[in-house]
């Protein structure tokens, strides 16, 4: 386990240090984001498919288009993968550039038509955050930002350790956003006492000390079930958007940009 462990963060130090450069014929593009949605036991059927159907709103709803358009470029970068236990991951969505209403539908329905998964062997943000690391150093594009965007409803309990995978993550310039999932207890499943649950600060506390980094990171919690296609919409427009651009048009932005 440990040398599995060592060499888990080995790799990710020799993503991140040798960059984005190493791609051939990279597309410049805004931002290049990873979404990684959490589907581990601990998410029931329900909590999945409204988890997916809000990133599929999120692509065909106004702001995030807008969002998109306001960049310099014009255009941003996205792959859309599945996360479980230690070695769980799949790339639901390869990565597409999204520039545009017709190119943010096509991400939307391919997304759409996906049966969410069912993965085991815990909870393991950690092996989560190397997949993502590593689909965003073998992207082919070169984004002025870089993030993975993790959503989840527990804490790491497997895989390599959170916080050396973290700090090389945050090394190599990549930011790393947080959406913990609170309306349920954090032990469900585990003990049958709703009164020895924690409060739900618990997660967002774990969340914003030891799982985001990087420059502007946030967390975004998901409140209630209601609340799912709303706060993954805040949390991609925040995203999108960089904080100095926000709320510039692209022709703004680009002047910004070059007065600097």
């Amino acid at each position: 386990m440990v040398a599995r462990q060592l060499r888990s963060i080995v790799c990710i130090l020799l993503l991140v240090a040798t960059g984005p450069a190493v791609a051939l014929a990279e597309t410049p593009v805004d931002l290049e984001l990873v979404i990684v949605a959490d589907v581990s036991i601990s998410m029931d059927r329900d909590e999945k498919r409204l988890q997916q159907e809000g990133f599929v709103s999120a692509f065909r709803h106004s702001d995030i288009l807008e969002a998109i358009r306001t960049g310099p470029h014009g255009r941003i970068a996205v792959t859309y993968i599945e996360w479980g236990g230690d070695g769980q991951q799949r790339v639901v969505v390869p990565w597409m550039m999204i520039s545009g209403p017709t190119s943010a539908l096509h991400f939307a329905s391919r997304l759409e038509r996906n049966r969410p998964a069912r993965m085991v062997r815990g909870t393991s943000i950690s092996s989560a955050l190397i997949k993502a690391a590593t689909l965003i150093e073998r992207s082919g594009f070169a984004g002025t930002r870089r993030i993975i965007n993790l959503s989840g409803d527990g804490v790491n309990n497997k895989g390599p350790e959170l916080p050396d995978v973290r700090a090389e993550i945050l090394a190599g310039g990549i930011t790393i956003n947080g959406m913990p999932i609170i309306y349920k207890g954090l032990l469900d499943g585990v003990i049958d006492n709703p009164e020895s649950q924690p409060p739900a600060s618990v997660l967002i506390g774990y969340y914003e000390e030891q799982v985001i980094g990087g420059p502007d990171a946030f967390v975004e919690p998901v409140k209630s079930r209601d609340d799912y296609a709303g706060a993954i919409r805040r949390k991609l427009k925040r995203e999108i958007e960089a904080p100095a651009l926000a709320g510039l048009s692209g022709r703004g932005a680009q002047a910004l940009l070059q007065s600097r």
